[in-house]
């Protein structure tokens, strides 16, 4: 997985939030504030296609004190929320998706 093109990440006042930037603003639509160790994670995120386990290796190494255990269910949550405001890039299809088939193209039991 990887993260979608076109988001910035920005600290303002203190606090880490995704900008999305050209297309992406139609499809980012909440202000996505994230953690300083979020924000450590999305420098390694937005030049690597990743796991969540490559996520909980780097916990690992930069932060003292934390079991693999608590690591992998923070970093399930980060992605949660990266997936849930379409900021991952996961292979997940969200939301409606609309096919045109040319006229004269449709089945034969095709109604409409």
């Amino acid at each position: 997985m990887k993260l979608k093109d076109q988001l910035l990440l920005r600290e303002v006042a203190g606090q880490y939030v995704i900008v999305p930037t050209g297309k992406r603003v139609q499809e980012v639509t909440s202000i996505v504030y994230i953690s300083s160790s979020g924000a450590y994670l999305w420098d390694y995120m937005k030049d690597h296609d990743f796991q969540p386990e490559d996520l909980v290796d780097r916990i690992m190494e930069h932060y003292d004190g934390v079991t693999r255990q608590q690591a992998m269910e923070d970093v399930q949550k980060f992605l949660k929320t990266l997936s849930d405001n379409c900021i991952l890039d996961d292979g997940v299809v969200r939301g409606r998706v609309f096919v045109k088939i040319p006229e004269g193209k449709r089945p034969p039991n095709h109604e409409g």
